[in-house]
């Protein structure tokens, strides 16, 4: 394992970089250093993170038999904490936790002693309480990945997780999508609310929950008139973390701000000069886009409760705060066969720009009759 410093909008980051097998790894660790004068205290900060990640592989080189359940959950503290995010993190100790370690099979076993069997009996089971195939199959990720990750140690010979029978995939149903007239009705309705900037950023451009409410003041350009989606805001056990980062590398992206969002984010950021100006100390200048009125960012779990409230008092049909999105990335995450429909499919894009911001402009409109 090596170690490496990068500046990353000028601030430092400690990159760890390793194999598992023959495939490079990468884990990118924000400092939170800028990167003028603090170049000494990133490099002991990068000499740290370097030494906890080489201790916590040494753990588990010695090549010996040993319970399953331990390994497991020294995987995911020592292993798994460098490639994947905190969030996610959290999430996977959490079924480790309530679910696969309650398990009785598990109880006794080592990782030689484990088998196909006592695996495929989990699955059996979660399948027979109710769980969906869909979350069977992510306890399987893991349990696979941990075993895997013991195989390449050489504690076992071979994955017993690779010889079991998966549920079948189960489509999901489709989110609830929004007519033209249903969401102006919607636009309308939030006018005024604390979530009005959140719904119309997030109608417009199809954002996620964790990049509407990380949407920073700098990363709006008025000159270029571009908007930034390269910072996140995501909800966690230990409270909001924000990030410098998306969920994925072509989440992080440039969208065009046209003249009427230009106008309204100008209301909006005078709106909040009003409020700090009014508030003085009190005022939490934050930077975010979408804040209370006394400047306090809004967190994700806050913004699915009110607008759940919400939505169940605006009459209009019961949607997730999630599906708000779906008419854009319908067809910008379609895969093409051909240049031909991939030509089609950039048109169809344009014609659904054209049609949340006719909508857009539709609401903002009747806001100044």
């Amino acid at each position: 394992m090596t170690g490496s410093l990068q500046i990353k909008r000028d601030k430092y980051y400690a990159v760890l970089s390793w194999y598992e097998g023959e495939k490079r790894k990468q884990k990118w660790i924000a400092t939170g250093l800028p990167a003028k004068g603090n170049k000494r205290r990133a490099e002991a900060f990068l000499k740290q993170e370097l030494e906890k990640a080489q201790q916590a592989q040494k753990h588990h080189l010695n090549g010996e038999d040993q319970p399953f359940l331990p390994f497991m959950a020294k995987w995911l503290d020592e292993v798994e904490v460098y490639a994947i995010r905190s969030t996610t993190l959290d999430q996977y100790k959490a079924v480790y936790k309530n679910v696969i370690a309650p398990f009785p099979a598990f109880q006794n076993a080592t990782l030689r002693s484990l088998t196909p069997g006592q695996i495929q009996s989990f699955y059996n089971q979660e399948i027979q309480r109710g769980i969906s195939p869909s979350t069977v199959r992510k306890y399987h990720t893991n349990i696979r990945k941990c075993l895997q990750y013991a195989l390449q140690l050489d504690i076992i010979d071979r994955n017993p997780a690779d010889r079991v029978v998966l549920p079948k995939k189960q489509h999901k149903p489709k989110g609830m999508v929004y007519s033209a007239e249903q969401l102006r009705q919607l636009l309308d309705f939030f006018q005024g609310d604390i979530l009005e900037t959140l719904i119309q950023l997030t109608a417009t451009y199809g954002l996620r929950r964790s990049e509407v409410c990380g949407l920073r003041w700098d990363a709006v350009d008025f000159e270029k008139k571009t908007v930034s989606i390269c910072h996140t805001a995501v909800s966690s056990k230990d409270g909001v973390i924000y990030a410098d980062s998306t969920k994925t590398r072509s989440s992080c992206r440039t969208l065009p701000l046209t003249s009427t969002m230009a106008q309204y984010l100008k209301d909006v950021r005078q709106q909040q000069e009003k409020n700090r100006a009014f508030l003085g100390e009190a005022y939490v200048d934050s930077g975010y886009v979408c804040v209370a009125a006394d400047g306090t960012p809004l967190t994700p779990n806050a913004v699915s409760m009110h607008f759940r409230r919400m939505i169940k008092k605006s009459g209009l049909p019961y949607i997730r705060f999630h599906d708000l999105r779906h008419p854009y990335v319908k067809h910008t995450t379609k895969k093409y066969n051909s240049e031909k429909q991939k030509t089609q499919a950039t048109k169809i894009d344009l014609i659904a720009w054209v049609f949340r911001f006719c909508i857009f402009n539709y609401s903002k409109r009747s806001w100044t009759l």
